[in-house]
């Protein structure tokens, strides 16, 4: 056994008793800060490798991975060393999760709804104890704590929830509210649909994918609509097989010089 695969065995059964997932991703830091930038660098990758097996505690581990936090602990020059180690040793996953590409697409939400001209104390309070009526009023609201009281709502269901996480346009830090619910972020409905949004922020995306159902990383790899990187890495979990039809796909309808076909 390696040491980066003992050492992430030992992250993951000391993180598997936490119950919340602050209190994980703090300890996961702390872990990670103990060590030098190549050993981060190839336990990162041997996370990320397992997490695509689909092996639940792995899979916690890595959404518990909060590059921001990481690199205000760690320090730019500490994390400068690991994307150079994961660059040397050819770990593309990580590197994409390092790389922190963005907020996914933008979102006005200067004209979104009505919602802002109640006090934001009021409409924290409709999403504690409103009525149905209420609560899918609250669906639209871009005030991540509103919409953070929303989904800590008894009475929420998970269409609801299913609704917000795939609302398009949608604000970013809606989006990160929902994937740091521990109730709802556990379904696995509610993490497809947030990593189909291209406004939930890529960032999200690439820690979603690696846990995803074989069908769903086709659905990705095949979207237009998505970060390239997310579509790259569904391909390269996809089956050779199911890569193979996706690339027969696009080069359908063309010609030998790719020239569109008559």
């Amino acid at each position: 056994m390696s040491i980066q695969t003992s050492t992430a065995q030992q992250i993951v059964s000391a993180l598997c008793v936490v119950p919340e997932r602050s209190m994980r991703a703090h300890l996961l830091i702390e872990k990670l800060c103990t060590l030098s930038p190549e050993h981060v660098a190839r336990l990162l990758q041997t996370i990320i490798t397992e997490a695509a097996a689909r092996r639940g505690g792995y899979c916690l581990v890595l959404e518990a991975l909060s590059v921001p936090q990481l690199t205000l602990r760690a320090g730019n020059a500490f994390m400068s060393d690991v994307y150079v180690a994961a660059r040397q040793a050819g770990f593309e996953e990580l590197l994409r999760i390092l790389s922190r590409p963005g907020l996914g697409r933008a979102c006005d939400d200067r004209h979104e709804t009505g919602a802002d001209e109640i006090p934001s104390g009021v409409r924290v309070a409709m999403a504690r104890s409103g009525n149905r009526q209420q609560l899918s009023r609250m669906l639209s609201d871009t005030n991540p704590l509103v919409i953070r009281t929303l989904l800590n709502n008894p009475a929420l269901t998970e269409s609801d929830v299913l609704k917000l996480s795939s609302r398009r346009p949608a604000a970013a830090d809606v989006q990160r509210e929902v994937y740091h619910s521990r109730k709802w972020s556990a379904r696995y409905s509610v993490k497809k649909a947030l990593v189909l949004n291209p406004y939930t922020p890529t960032d999200i995306g690439m820690k979603i994918v690696h846990m995803l159902m074989i069908q769903d990383l086709r659905t990705i790899a095949e979207s237009r609509d998505l970060h390239p990187w997310l579509r790259e890495t569904a391909l390269q979990y996809l089956r050779p097989e199911d890569a193979y039809v996706i690339e027969d796909e696009e080069t359908e309808g063309s010609d030998e010089e790719g020239n569109p076909a008559d």
